[in-house]
């Protein structure tokens, strides 16, 4: 009697163990997230944030930017590095270094479509002309900004689905963008003439965006010259407020 117990214990165990293998190879074999999904996702989660953070590197080549404080006027120059948070839906505050003829750093604050600049940074803040077309609103807007970016890539590919970012396991997608979808990403500091090679980074366990890397493709005939590459981390989800706007 016994040793028909313990058989029927041994068959339970063996008969568990199957079934718990096979459900674990089911869960290793399941088809992983469509990439444009996960991009939808991403950006869904950017619209209905209160707030969030960008910092703005670029590596490479360094990519001319053209300046103009008037509207009129064209400074050349390059972006060393920036910082910037959005509000929500309508505000932006950027914090930038840029190469002029010497290193100056600069703050911007834009509120719709209009923008107040302090430059150097800490002068007092002055008004800018309107620009036309521009409206920081557009950068969370339905089918405008970010939005179009992420829903116009062309073959949106699955890279890695074990990436890691400030030491979040993350999803790498990749895809080609058109120049003029992603001037917006980068508040017009660039105005690319050709495609772009995106690489969007997205947070495994939370769907955020938490970083895009945009790889220019057009050259300047040199072979050997490194490409430019612009980097955009998203972090710091729904965090306060971390500027003082201009009065009035």
């Amino acid at each position: 009697m016994k040793g028909h117990v313990l058989k029927n214990r041994i068959r339970f165990i063996i008969v568990a163990c199957m079934v718990f293998c096979a459900g674990f190879a089911g869960a290793q074999e399941a088809p992983l997230a469509e990439p444009q999904a996960l991009l939808d996702r991403s950006v869904e989660l950017l619209q209905s944030a209160d707030s969030f953070r960008l910092a703005i590197e670029q590596s490479g080549a360094p990519h001319q930017l053209a300046l103009t404080f008037d509207g009129v006027n064209m400074l050349p120059a390059t972006l060393r590095s920036a910082e910037a948070q959005v509000i929500s839906p309508n505000e932006l505050y950027i914090s930038a270094r840029v190469q002029l003829v010497i290193p100056l750093s600069l703050e911007i604050y834009s509120r719709d479509d209009r923008q107040w600049l302090s430059f150097p940074s800490g002068a007092p803040w002055w008004q800018l002309p309107a620009f036309e077309g521009f409206d920081v609103s557009r950068l969370l807007a339905p089918d405008d900004g970010i939005d179009r970016v992420m829903t116009d890539l062309q073959d949106p590919k699955l890279v890695d689905s074990e990436a890691l970012v400030d030491d979040q396991l993350a999803w790498h997608i990749q895809a080609i963008a058109a120049g003029d979808a992603v001037e917006g990403l980068l508040f017009g500091f660039i105005d690319p003439q050709d495609d772009v090679l995106l690489d969007a980074y997205i947070t495994a366990d939370s769907g955020h965006l938490a970083l895009i890397e945009i790889l220019m493709l057009e050259s300047d005939g040199d072979p050997n010259a490194e490409p430019s590459v612009w980097h955009i981390r998203f972090f710091d989800y729904d965090a306060p407020r971390g500027f003082e706007a201009p009065a009035g």
